[in-house]
């Protein structure tokens, strides 16, 4: 059966049609974040739009947030999707084209999506991280889901790494998420005088500024996977998002050697909708 995926992010909603855990199409539309609400839903309507077939028989989402899987409800949303707290995702799917929906957090989704390929995981305790607009993180024990208040939902991406550092979107003080994003790493870069999206490029060649940039990643990385491992101590660490991605080359000379099992995502920046597809499975 061929289910629409979809990816929901600050900066892009990715798209795909999956059929028996194989990609047919993918495809990336811009996420409107200066609309409010009307924005978001609007770029997400676009994506579904761009990919529908009739023989979609399913709709499902991975999404930034915090997601309440059994209601499709946008239980929390920072401002990087503004006025998306609250919102009945799977419920709107279900009146907009009339599909049965499931929706999962993209933390969550995107380390279902790693399982699902790497079947060895399903027997690790296996952390993840992805570097996107903001930060996502999931944790997993034997193939399972591990997420509530013991820790926090997962919500690595807001652990703080800095008490009295940046002020983070959520309230709180010098989240990870303030610095390992893509945008945070961005702005780090724009403070050496790189250009955007431009940092490994420039650390390739050799350029100090970026390797000045590079040993602030590496440096908050090892923090963060620090603080995580004594409250969810894990086997592997798994990095993906599209700041990991454009890592290309440079992924092992940051984050080796840090003393933890550190992996680049295999399914890359398609882990989220393939992690949604077989969370749909179970449902």
């Amino acid at each position: 059966m061929m289910k629409l995926c979809i990816d929901l992010g600050a900066t892009n909603v990715k798209s795909g049609l999956i059929d028996n855990g194989i990609f047919i199409k993918t495809a990336t539309t811009k996420t409107v974040t200066d609309r409010g609400l009307d924005g978001v839903i609007s770029s997400v309507k676009r994506a579904i739009d761009g990919l529908m077939s009739p023989e979609v028989t399913e709709i499902c989402i991975s999404s930034a947030g915090t997601i309440d899987s059994e209601r499709g409800v946008v239980v929390y949303a920072t401002d990087n999707l503004p006025g998306y707290t609250g919102f009945d995702i799977t419920g709107w799917v279900k009146r907009t084209y009339g599909l049965k929906s499931v929706a999962i957090n993209d933390g969550y989704a995107a380390l279902l999506g790693e399982i699902a390929i790497n079947y060895n995981y399903a027997e690790k305790k296996v952390i993840m991280l992805t570097l996107g607009s903001g930060v996502g993180g999931a944790y997993a024990v034997n193939g399972k889901i591990v997420a509530g208040e013991k820790n926090d939902f997962a919500r690595f991406g807001h652990i703080s790494l800095y008490p009295n550092g940046i002020k983070c979107n959520c309230g709180r003080t010098g989240c990870a998420e303030r610095y390992l994003s893509g945008r945070a790493i961005n702005a780090l870069a724009g403070k050496y005088g790189i250009g955007e999206n431009e940092v490994f490029n420039e650390l390739k060649k050799g350029n100090k500024n970026a390797v000045s940039v590079a040993n602030e990643i590496r440096k908050n990385t090892a923090l963060l996977l620090e603080k995580i491992y004594k409250d969810n101590p894990f086997d592997i660490c798994i990095m993906g998002g599209g700041a990991v991605d454009g890592m290309g080359d440079c992924f092992d000379d940051i984050f080796g050697g840090l003393g933890y099992d550190v992996r680049r995502a295999k399914a890359g920046n398609n882990a989220g909708m393939l992690g949604a597809y077989y969370f749909s499975l179970d449902k």
